[in-house]
């Protein structure tokens, strides 16, 4: 897995990211993280200032140490992008070239989601990035690439150039993980740049309570239906249209306080969630039938006392481990 020192680290990268490392290692594994200092440099991030790129890049590493990542394994490592392709830029370099003959300009925008970049947008140096993110893929000999959906385009460019070249004779596997849902409504991620729609590591037991009672949580799908005035018809109009979703599963729903006591809160065996009138549940799909049948109201799911209150504690606690 890649990643960008780009600032402040919110949940997604940092309790969620540690878990799913934590599946993999212990499964045998072996988690290469790759700091994408010089990826960090051609997405502008830290006003394109690679030292402080670099100190983003340890402090990342240092809340990962603190938030129940298993370094105990051995299994961990970390290599600095800038650093290893310097020290190898004979076979790096020669590789994305190639890579890069192998297709033209509109399938490599096509992945440039990988940013969070519009097509219109690019600069020279981004056009570059899926090519060599493609080409990290073999120069790091990965068997696996565990990312988020958000990277699927990406890494399924890396399986196409494996259909050019005989001499690769297994392609990578692509594990792609769901992407925990931003605080407010319609966002299938959260957003480092709007800090009321994610939950950072290092935000405070009262700013995380704050925004959860904040967040949106609706028992049913929103109505994206409307009227065509001039012809009468109805349309619909999903909030996300024109865009490609980043959801593994449908989920017309979309509701963040159930998806984080999904994917966080019961991605432990054994786990037991106790809200509204103290009843536990054993499942989450128990807690979602609860929820939508209206046995637990909002304000049970968000209460300070039971229900996401575990989560909030969960969070402050792991900054100090």
């Amino acid at each position: 897995d890649g990643f960008e020192p780009s600032g402040r680290m919110h949940i997604a990268q940092g309790v969620y990211k540690a878990m799913n490392v934590n599946k993999c290692t212990r499964a045998g594994g072996t988690f290469v993280f790759w700091v994408a200092d010089w990826f960090a440099l051609m997405n502008d991030k830290m006003g394109g200032d690679l030292e402080k790129i670099k100190v983003v890049g340890e402090y990342l590493i240092e809340v990962w140490k603190a938030s129940g990542m298993d370094f105990s394994t051995n299994r961990i490592v970390f290599k600095w992008a800038s650093d290893e392709i310097t020290s190898n830029a004979h076979v790096y370099w020669p590789k994305m070239l190639d890579i890069g003959r192998r297709f033209n300009v509109t399938r490599i925008k096509k992945c440039c989601q990988i940013m969070g970049r519009l097509e219109g947008s690019l600069s020279c140096a981004q056009v570059l990035y899926p090519l060599m993110q493609c080409c990290d893929v073999f120069f790091l000999k990965a068997d696996i690439c565990q990312l988020g959906v958000d990277q699927r385009k990406v890494n399924m460019l890396a399986r196409e150039y494996c259909d050019f070249v005989p001499s690769i004779k297994h392609k990578p596997v692509i594990l792609s993980h769901h992407m925990l849902y931003g605080l407010k409504a319609g966002q299938e991620k959260m957003s480092k740049s709007d800090p009321d729609s994610a939950i950072f590591m290092e935000d405070s037991a009262e700013d995380v309570a704050r925004k959860i009672k904040n967040a949106y949580c609706p028992m049913k799908p929103p109505n994206t239906a409307k009227v065509n005035n001039e012809e009468g018809k109805v349309e619909e109009t999903a909030a996300d249209a024109g865009k490609e979703s980043m959801s593994l599963i449908v989920d017309e729903l979309k509701n963040p306080c159930l998806d984080y006591i999904q994917h966080i809160i019961f991605s432990k065996p054994g786990v037991t969630f106790t809200c509204g009138k103290g009843v536990a549940h054993t499942s989450f799909e128990s807690v979602k039938e609860a929820f939508i049948g209206c046995a637990l109201s909002e304000d049970d799911l968000k209460t300070v006392r039971m229900g996401l209150y575990y989560f909030v504690e969960m969070v402050s606690f792991m900054r100090f481990v």
